[in-house]
């Protein structure tokens, strides 16, 4: 071989490895950066379709409840959610105002759960009706306007506001209390939708009723998906045709006569029935013409005597009152809730009187609430006396506190079924923030179980006043392992590369 030979295959010799070590080197750093983002895009789709977020707030403010999850899971049919605002107001919120941020990012992140859990039957949509006003009227006849939320499915639709999605009242200190509703709007919103029929119950009002009860219940029904308004039965001359329940809150002044016979009157829908009717009683209400009507017309007598438990198992002390415990009865309207522990304030005595309903007597009895032996009763007017009085036991237990009344009408053409719940107490529903006690599902299982909208949901809300984050010792962990995993793979990758390269 010649040396010029020689030369020629030396130099080829140390370039080709030159080469091949350097097209080594640049194929790996392709293949680790081609790897990144094959690895940054299959992430982004799974995201997209099984959204994972790590809850870091001691209350869980970002997760769906289980209650939310089922009913997720129990939508069968296409139903879409158009929001007409950007999608980044509710994706990266920033308004300036932690609560109204925390609202937006959970609506956002609960409907792409929805989409997820149903299957892919629930669809979010976001419309920047500000940056074309012109979407507003695509969508005219659904009256929405910038901010509403327009739930739809093929037949029907609902629309609902952002400024729904939250509730603030004052506290004791006067300070403004902000909670989240998010998900009993969505989950009543999407089971309104899904079932098609709209109900709306009506609170009869002007006979000394307690508006701060009857607000409590409005909101409670209202978030479950049901129409409410008021009507003053002595002036008003019609009643809302959707109408399904009359509901009567705690009234101290008695109805007329010829009130008891417009609501008599209501009820027969004339012999029709299908119409319900709601009463709670007060404690210190003197209303002879409705109790008589209750009594003679569906065997329901509202007593003079509180019940009492003598029993410390068997009441809660709160605020210097002793306040009766007892558990639901399984019956037809409280299927649902039966054996869970309620609390029932100042609730008067009731007594049944019809059994098995007759071709001359279509009204049944059944009770919702009873008070074991451990109960006592109190006549109501000892409240108002200075001296003390003792307890008496009852003649018969248990002792009602809540009963209701079926009407069943059959002919030959036409079946018709009326309700009528009458509780003893009026201050239960007022109950519902302490969790632990199920008034919220005693004061809408009834109802739902009536009128028939769906599922009610049982979802308490979120003070948003105080998020607080809290790493578990788990999340801590997962946290720690993740943020270390990532640096230490890509400083290995990165040295491997300089490795190759360093012997170039």
């Amino acid at each position: 071989m010649s040396e010029k030979q020689k030369k020629r295959s030396k130099f080829n010799w140390k370039t080709n490895r030159k080469l091949r070590l350097g097209t080594s080197a640049t194929v790996f750093t392709v293949f680790v950066v081609a790897a990144v983002l094959v690895l940054n895009l299959i992430v982004g789709i799974i995201y997209d379709r099984f959204p994972l977020t790590l809850d870091l707030t001691t209350d869980k403010t970002f997760t769906m409840s289980d209650e939310s999850r089922e009913v997720a899971q129990n939508v069968t049919q296409d139903l879409e959610i158009l929001v007409f605002l950007e999608e980044n107001t509710f994706a990266a919120p920033s308004t300036g105002n932690d609560v109204f941020d925390t609202i937006l990012r959970q609506f956002y992140l609960f409907t792409k759960d929805y989409n997820t859990l149903s299957g892919g039957h629930v669809t979010t949509k976001y419309l920047d009706a500000e940056a074309d006003p012109t979407l507003v009227n695509t969508y005219k006849q659904y009256e929405v306007t910038t901010g509403s939320i327009l739930f739809r499915t093929k037949e029907h639709f609902r629309v609902i506001s952002v400024d729904d999605l939250y509730t603030e009242e004052l506290d004791s200190s006067y300070q403004t209390v902000y909670s989240s509703v998010v998900e009993q709007k969505l989950a009543s919103t999407i089971n309104t939708v899904c079932v098609g029929k709209e109900v709306t119950l009506t609170f009869l009002t002007g006979h000394g009723e307690d508006q701060t009860a009857i607000s409590t219940i409005q909101k409670l029904y209202s978030l479950n998906g049901y129409n409410v308004d008021t009507l003053d039965l002595s002036t008003a001359t019609e009643v809302n045709e959707t109408t399904e329940a009359m509901i009567i809150v705690g009234p101290t002044k008695d109805f007329t006569l010829d009130e008891i016979s417009r609501l008599r009157a209501w009820l027969s829908n004339d012999g029709k029935l299908n119409r319900d009717l709601y009463v709670m009683c007060n404690y210190s209400g003197d209303c002879p013409n409705l109790y008589t009507f209750l009594k003679d017309d569906y065997g329901i007598t509202v007593t003079d005597r509180l019940i009492v438990e003598t029993d410390t198992n068997n009441y809660l002390q709160l605020m210097g009152d002793m306040m009766p415990l007892t558990t639901v009865e399984d019956s037809d309207l409280t299927a649902e809730i039966a054996g869970q522990t309620v609390l029932m304030p100042f609730t008067l005595q009731l007594e049944t009187s019809f059994g098995t309903a007759t071709d001359e007597e279509p009204v049944t009895n059944y009770p919702l609430i009873t008070f074991p032996e451990s109960a006592k009763l109190l006549p109501q007017s000892a409240l108002n006396e200075e001296t003390e009085t003792e307890a008496e036991s009852a003649k018969e237990y248990p002792v009602i506190g809540m009963a209701y009344a079926k009407e069943l009408r059959q002919t030959s053409d036409h079946a018709g079924e009326t309700n009528v719940i009458v509780s003893g107490s009026y201050l239960f529903p007022s109950m519902t923030t302490l969790s632990q006690y199920k008034n919220e599902a005693l004061t809408l299982e009834p109802i739902r179980s009536v009128c028939s909208l769906g599922e009610s949901v049982y979802i308490s809300s979120t003070d948003l006043n105080e998020i607080v984050i809290d790493f578990s010792a788990a999340e801590a962990q997962s946290i720690r392992i993740f943020m270390t995993a990532i640096p230490v793979l890509l400083v290995a990758a990165s040295l491997v590369v300089f490795l190759k390269r360093r012997h170039l």
